[in-house]
């Protein structure tokens, strides 16, 4: 592209659900991860117009950061069900990313909160007010933006946050949003911090719905970044003592401890039960068939994986009438959930955050979060630990892809240098 064509336009990482690129991908990726990211499948670099004001109550945010989700590489590497029916509130092509903090480039003239050149973390989610609906659905209204029951209409395409609907995403320098998706960044609090509020508020969220009493023992499955932060949040936010977790590799083992678990288990299926129930000293139960469980167990369990097999361990651990909490949900299969009605277990899903109330004071999560970080009550910034410019795209991905090899928990696109010429070879 010429120079004269990139005039007003900025380049933006796509996916694209077309039948030839996905089945291209799909293959590729069979023969290695990386293989879905490949040029000429559904995901790459498209040069689109710098986005516009949809109306005098929104305003344009010229990117710093932003996160890449588990959700993105769910995504791209078409690890979904066809039959998922969140599709229905997901419009193609679309901007990637919705973890996003930047700063105010334009201003629409109802906006008096913020003026151009303030720092801004963004929350994702397209409910009502964004798309200029009057008067706002009965959930809206309540502050359950997540469940709002118009993601399909009003003044803006399908969808239900950034990074899933035609023309809105993260993974891009300049994002137009509503004014009330923005957050003030407190002048203490650096973009690293804030460019986190997404997932911190994804595991806050699922902790005050699991809502642990101090003494009990929680376990949580999975050391991705949530499941990091879900840690450090419990410990420090909820004083939760007795945590212990689940993860793969001695990297995220090592840094859960020192945020704040006891103890980390790295085993799986059979072998991973057996050193839980030594581990608390619970009798097992042996069937002629399938894994081994216990009545006894840990009285709460945070799942970020949510698979069949993270579910079902969960349930055959977890201490009679116990609860678990699951975020999200992998490619659906059998799951043996007999413990589930046995035991008479609570199993509830979590999704993101909305208005959330602790201690007494009810604001967006986001609040909540910055306000922990201004008053140095937690510090996630350090598990950033990799920045790429978006024109690098497949090295970001690949980091996560193979995290034995490169250690990664969070990856971020940096925006602070934009190099076009980055953008010409990627593609």
């Amino acid at each position: 592209m010429s120079e004269m064509e990139k005039k007003d336009k900025m380049p933006a990482l796509f996916f694209e659900k077309k039948l030839g690129k996905l089945i291209k991908a799909y293959f590729r990726g069979k023969k290695s991860p990386s293989g879905y990211w490949r040029s000429g499948g559904p995901v790459g670099i498209k040069y689109i117009p710098i986005p516009n004001l949809v109306d005098e109550n929104w305003v344009r945010i010229k990117t710093t950061f932003c996160g890449i989700c588990g959700s993105d590489m769910k995504e791209i590497t078409l690890n979904g069900a066809l039959d998922n029916p969140l599709q229905s509130l997901i419009s193609f092509p679309h901007i990637m990313g919705h973890e996003p903090v930047g700063v105010i480039n334009k201003i629409g003239s109802n906006v008096s909160k913020f003026k151009v050149g303030d720092r801004v973390v963004i929350s994702p989610w397209f409910p009502c007010k964004p798309r200029g609906l009057k008067p706002e659905c009965s959930r809206c209204q309540q502050g359950d933006f997540t469940h709002c029951k118009n993601f399909q209409k009003g003044n803006i395409p399908t969808g239900m946050h950034l990074g899933v609907i035609k023309g809105y995403g993260g993974f891009a320098p300049y994002i137009a949003v509503h004014k009330s998706q923005c957050f003030m960044i407190p002048e203490e609090v650096t973009f690293e911090q804030a460019v986190l509020a997404d997932p911190f508020s994804v595991a806050f969220h699922s902790i005050l719905t699991l809502n642990p009493n101090p003494n009990s023992v929680i376990l949580v499955f999975g050391l991705g970044v949530i499941g990091i932060l879900t840690i450090m949040c419990l410990k420090n936010i909820f004083n939760v003592e007795n945590i212990v977790a689940i993860g793969r590799y001695t990297f995220q083992k090592n840094l859960a401890l020192e945020m704040g678990a006891k103890h980390v288990f790295l085993n799986s299926g059979n072998a991973l039960i057996e050193e839980i129930s030594n581990f608390f000293d619970i009798t097992l139960y042996t069937p002629d068939r399938g894994m081994k469980w216990s009545i006894d167990g840990v009285d709460g369990i945070i799942d970020t994986i949510a698979s069949a097999e993270t579910l079902e361990i969960g349930l055959r651990i977890l201490t009679a009438q116990g609860r678990l909490v699951f975020l999200g949900i992998s490619t659906p299969r059998r799951c043996e959930n007999t413990p589930h009605y046995f035991k008479e277990l609570q199993v509830i899903g979590s999704n993101a955050f909305s208005i959330e109330t602790f201690n007494g004071t009810k604001v967006h999560a986001f609040e909540h979060y910055l306000k922990f970080l201004e008053n140095k009550i937690i510090d996630p910034s350090l598990l950033i630990t990799h920045k790429f410019p978006l024109g690098k795209y497949k090295e970001a991905f690949n980091a996560l892809a193979y995290k034995r090899r490169s250690q990664a928990v969070k990856v971020v696109f940096d925006f602070t240098s934009l190099n076009f010429t980055e953008f010409e070879k990627s593609n």
